[in-house]
């Protein structure tokens, strides 16, 4: 039972963090939820300008006790023998929190941002996460396979973001927001057309989907990789950077093939505010030599201190 366990575990892992850029990839459903672990959540619908419901959960600040620490993240799906006994809803702290979003990438769905979250959610700030419409429990939406992601996934952010704000246990002048792959791009529109978000990290972020597709070409000559039809301009990361005068920390792996290290170097020179970038050693775009995985546990530290910093 424990070679059982054990081989689950690595299986787990590689699984988790083998999603990577390859346009979309959604999955319907979770694998499992924050309450196979033990963790105290609450799931949230909220609906967007266009009329879709969007499913989310929000993590209020915890810490460690009770919560299966040695199963998050690495344990997928969690055995009903395994599976901890239900929590109630309930604030470790009174007062509002800085909250951090984490944004999904373009495959799967939220239960792997569990994993994410955890890191964030036992360091003092609140979690929200929440899948694009066609994810997870989110209403359906149609999918191009070679589609790299919609227009339509900003305004779901922007209905988040909203939802988010009117929370009891947030800080709405404290806002974070993080995001990888699909997910960091989409992240950098928010904080480019948006005021109300106090710091952005974004790991594999692109410069443009004109260099991106030339590079997915390269990468996989036998895919029609498309860009999202309509995507503003203004919104795409190389031209909105200039504008961005937030803190932003930029993640990104020395090896990456499908968002190398001089595109977060092209947007890094371009933002005007305080600014960090990690050139992770030998780490690639994403799967078990991801940065997440390379520099486990150095990635979380680094992330969580960039937050604190900024919105402490």
């Amino acid at each position: 039972m424990k070679i059982f366990y054990r081989i689950l575990l690595i299986t787990t892992i590689l699984f988790i963090f083998t999603k990577s850029l390859h346009a979309l990839r959604p999955e319907r459903g979770y694998l499992a939820t924050p309450l196979d672990y033990g963790i105290i959540y609450k799931e949230v619908t909220f609906k967007t300008t266009d009329g879709l419901n969007i499913k989310g959960w929000f993590f209020p600040a915890q810490d460690t006790a009770g919560i299966a620490n040695h199963l998050v993240g690495r344990l997928l799906p969690v055995p009903d023998s395994l599976k901890c006994e239900p929590r109630a809803y309930r604030k470790l702290y009174e007062q509002k929190r800085p909250t951090i979003i984490i944004c999904d990438g373009d495959a799967g769905n939220m239960t792997y941002s569990i994993f994410y979250s955890y890191h964030l959610f036992t360091k003092g700030f609140n979690v929200f996460t929440f899948d694009w419409r066609g994810f997870g429990e989110s209403d359906e939406w149609p999918m191009e396979r070679d589609r790299l992601s919609y227009t339509e996934f900003l305004l779901d952010y922007e209905a988040a973001l909203d939802f988010l704000k009117e929370q009891s246990e947030v800080d709405s002048t404290k806002i974070g927001v993080f995001g990888f792959s699909t997910g960091a791009y989409l992240s950098f529109a928010m904080i480019a057309k948006r005021k109300d978000i106090a710091a952005y990290a974004g790991r594999a972020l692109l410069t443009s989907f004109d260099e991106l597709l030339h590079i997915l070409k390269k990468v996989k000559p036998n895919r029609n990789f498309k860009a999202p039809e309509g995507y503003p301009k203004e919104l795409i990361p190389i031209n909105a950077a200039k504008r961005i005068d937030i803190p932003v920390y930029l993640i990104v792996g020395e090896k990456d093939d499908r968002t190398p290290p001089w595109m977060s170097e092209k947007i890094f020179k371009e933002l005007k505010g305080p600014k960090e970038l990690w050139i992770v050693p030998e780490a690639s775009h994403g799967g078990v030599k991801g940065p997440e995985m390379l520099n486990y546990p150095e990635f979380f530290i680094k992330l969580t201190n960039f937050f604190a910093k900024y919105l402490s």
